[in-house]
């Protein structure tokens, strides 16, 4: 019998990229996300990469409880759940003082909060049968905070302590949880800030498909956390022999990416 995955955010990049990779093995899906035309195109690609069985759910994890929503809807239309996959987020490029109050809350409630509602509905399920396995996809600025990524670093940091903390409480259960920290990844993600402002420097880095190659490796070698490029490990290795050096590398590339995004031509930062 295959396992049954769960994935938020499906319908593009590392969502799509893991959907398709747990199809390859074989794999259930139910796949989550706001636009369901995209989703229904992921359903078909991943049954012709040979997954039995790929339903959708448009849902928007924007709303409080919907988070726990989709678990219970998945439990009813495919009768189990093996792999959650908390992928759903975005993110917001800028100062904090551009970022109003009720704009920081969503963010949370999509990064952050759905994928514990969803966990907490989930977890009686997985430790009824002492099996299952909760992956949080994370960031490596999950780990160390880059300057003009506050309101976004603080909602990875959240996912990185969460998961953190359940792999201790579920360790006995049976139950694996993964944090994977992706850095920089090529995906619609980074092509415009939730500002709405277009970045006037394309990101380059690891491909999607590679994060989720990586996703289902985690889930089979039940790996705790998992950093995916070299500079983000020599980025988390530099931290730990020097926390000083760290916050000045970080205020530098952070500083410059900004300007460089953003057009600041100075490179000093908004007015």
């Amino acid at each position: 019998m295959s396992e049954k995955v769960l994935i938020t955010g499906a319908s593009s990049g590392i969502g799509r990229a893991a959907a398709c990779a747990f199809a390859v093995e074989g794999s259930e899906l139910f796949l989550v996300a706001r636009r369901a035309e995209r989703l229904v195109e992921v359903a078909r690609r991943c049954r012709d990469l040979g997954s039995p069985r790929a339903e959708t759910a448009e849902h928007d994890l924007s709303l409080p409880g919907e988070g726990a929503v989709v678990v219970r809807r998945m439990l009813e239309r495919m009768g189990g759940l093996d792999v959650l996959v908390c992928n759903a987020g975005y993110g917001f490029s800028g100062p904090l003082w551009e970022m109003d109050a009720a704009d920081m809350a969503r963010m949370w409630q999509v990064n952050f909060q759905s994928g514990f509602e969803s966990i907490r509905e989930a977890l009686p399920h997985f430790r009824a049968r002492r099996a299952g396995h909760i992956v949080l996809v994370s960031s490596v600025i999950g780990r160390k905070a880059l300057p003009f990524n506050a309101a976004y670093c603080s909602t990875k940091f959240a996912q990185v302590g969460l998961g953190e903390s359940l792999w201790g409480e579920l360790r006995d259960d049976g139950v694996g949880v993964s944090v994977v920290c992706p850095g920089y990844t090529t995906t619609e993600f980074h092509g415009v800030a939730s500002s709405g402002r277009p970045r006037r420097r394309p990101i380059r880095g690891q491909s999607a498909e590679a994060v989720g190659r990586v996703i289902v490796k985690a889930v089979r070698r039940r790996r705790r956390i998992v950093h995916l490029t070299w500079l983000g490990k020599l980025f988390l290795g530099i931290d730990r022999l020097s926390p000083s050096l760290a916050a000045w590398a970080a205020y530098v590339v952070g500083r410059r990416d900004a300007a460089l995004s953003h057009g600041w031509a100075d490179r000093k930062g908004p007015e």
